[in-house]
């Protein structure tokens, strides 16, 4: 049960871009955790009004939320990817890129009627 949630202030993304960057998100999370892809989902907010260290330049926050732990390797991973994802499709360099992490029991979660712990 990985979870992206991408916000940026970032206006006009290209549907096609979006797309790019919800899939390689998608990806990216499935193969850094271990977790079948069927169960990411990726978020993409734009548009928000974002002031980050002393600017409006573009910039982007992302919780990463996931059922289970996340080693310290696992994160290193996942922010030097998504880092380089946001560079490469949305020009926002890495320093104004916040990725917050976040583990959840299993049973704080819900999907398909029941919990993970079910």
């Amino acid at each position: 049960m990985p979870l992206l949630k991408l916000k940026t202030n970032t206006a006009d993304i290209p549907v096609a871009v979006r797309a790019e960057i919800q899939k390689a998100s998608s990806l990216i999370l499935a193969e850094e955790i271990g977790k079948s892809e069927e169960f990411v989902m990726v978020i993409v907010e734009t548009e928000h009004d974002i002031y980050f260290s002393g600017s409006t330049e573009p910039s982007a926050y992302a919780e990463i939320k996931n059922v289970g732990t996340l080693s310290p390797e696992v994160t290193e991973k996942i922010s030097h990817r998504l880092s380089n994802l946001l560079k490469d499709k949305l020009s926002i360099p890495p320093n104004r890129c916040y990725l917050e992490f976040q583990e959840s029991l299993r049973h704080l979660w819900g999907w398909n009627g029941k919990t993970f712990a079910s």
